[in-house]
Formats: structure tokens, sequence, C-alpha cells
């Protein structure tokens, strides 16, 4: 099979090379005597003279120039976690538990601050000497113990809910991020920050931080998969100005 074709391409090469002398080197007429071939091949390898020869061959659909897994070229995407991410905690699976520990916490604020302005009216005309003092300060020092392990407890609680909703959420965009990536046939996916997004301002830490998220200072627009993730998720995220 491959000597046949050897054949039919030399064939092809050598009618183009008549026309070509006996036309007066008429490039025109060469170029209507060989025909564009759509393929090359098949064949095993391509073999790239050099200083070290180059050894280029077909590796699961990859090119590949090595016997290493790593020797090989990859399809690569990016995608802007962050853009993503903030869209999908202000959607309905995250923003209500969120909502319902906030009105959780402002009413139990709420009764402690009324407890607060009850123990001060009460307080009102006694003074050190009076013999309802210490019993008015127990009660004070009690109250103050019992806000504080309840803030302390409540904060706890608020960043346990955080932890787990963004470990939720990158979970969920990792998801999509496998959907779109087999659709497309893409091996990489990188999170990036558009480099033409503006530096919010910030102390040197946070500006530097917002540097330091820029992967890319320059990136075709033809990889980014962020708009193809957001609608596998379903959800809609402007870009920023």
């Amino acid at each position: 099979m491959r000597t046949t074709t050897t054949l039919v391409v030399a064939s092809v090469l050598s009618s183009a090379l008549t026309a070509f002398f006996v036309t007066g080197f008429d490039r025109a007429a060469a170029a209507r005597a060989l025909p564009l071939l759509a393929d090359l091949g098949p064949a095993d390898a391509l073999i790239l003279s050099g200083k070290d020869e180059l050894r280029v061959t077909n590796a699961d659909g990859r090119l590949s120039w090595s016997d290493q897994p790593n020797g090989r070229a990859f399809s690569l995407g990016t995608v802007h976690v962050g853009r993503i991410l903030n869209a999908l905690l202000k959607s309905e699976k995250y923003a209500t538990e969120l909502a319902e520990l906030s009105e959780s916490r402002k009413v139990k604020n709420e009764e402690f601050e009324r407890r607060y302005r009850e123990m001060m009216e009460k307080a009102k005309g006694i003074d050190k000497d009076s013999p309802e003092f210490p019993a008015m300060r127990e009660q004070f020092e009690s109250f103050q113990k019992e806000y504080q392990q309840w803030s302390s407890t409540s904060e706890s609680a608020g960043r346990e809910m955080m932890a787990r909703h963004y470990q939720g959420a990158y979970s969920d965009i990792r998801e999509a991020v496998d959907v779109v990536a087999d659709k497309r046939k893409i091996d990489l996916v990188m999170r990036f920050v558009p480099p033409s997004d503006k530096i919010e301002p910030g102390d040197d830490a946070d500006v530097v931080r917002q540097l330091s998220a820029r992967t890319f200072l320059r990136v075709p627009d033809s990889i980014d998969l962020t708009e193809d993730i957001l609608t596998e998720m379903n959800l809609q995220a402007p870009k920023k100005d």
C-alpha cells in the first residue's frame, strides 16, 4: 500500500516537472498539472533532520517527539476562575444558606442588644456602695462572657460555612471544566486573570497579589473557556470594564 502511494506521488511529481519544462518554465501550467493533495500519509513517523535528528509521531492523537509522557504537544485552555466563582457564590445554592446564617446572627445580636439595654436601665441609680451593686456587676460580667462566647462561635460557624461554600463551588467549577474540556478536546486548563483587567485599589500586598494572579501577559481570546464554563453552569457574570 505504501509502495503504491509512493509510485502515485512520484508519477504526479513527474507530470508536474514535465509540464514545467515543456511550457518554457510556465509556472501556472505546472501548478495546474500538480493537483492539490488533501492529505499526506499515512506515515508511522516524520523524521526531521538537524544537529539532532527529531522523530515526530502520533501518540494518542497528539504530536510526540519523545518516548516520555511529557514529550508531546498538549492543547491549552484558560478560565477566569474568580469571575465564575463570584457568580456561583451568589447563586441560590450558596446564597440561601448565607442569608439564613446572616438573619440568624442578626436576630441573636438584636436579642443581646435588648438585654443589654434592659440591664442598663435596671442599673440606673445603683452606685458602688449599693448592696445591689455586686449582683448587678455579676450579671454584667455573665452577660459579657455569654456574648463573647456567642460571637466567637458565630464567627467560627461563618468561617466554616464560607470554607465549605468555596470548596463546593470550586468542585462545581472543576466538574464544568471537565465537561467543556472533554467536548473541545483540551488537555490542560489554567486559571488566569485577563491581563486587561484593571488593578483594584488596595495596599501593597493586595496590589502585588492582583498582579501575581495575572498568569499571562498576553493570551489569545480563542483559548479562553470562561464563557463556555458559564454557559455549562447556567451562570451569568458581567465582565469588568
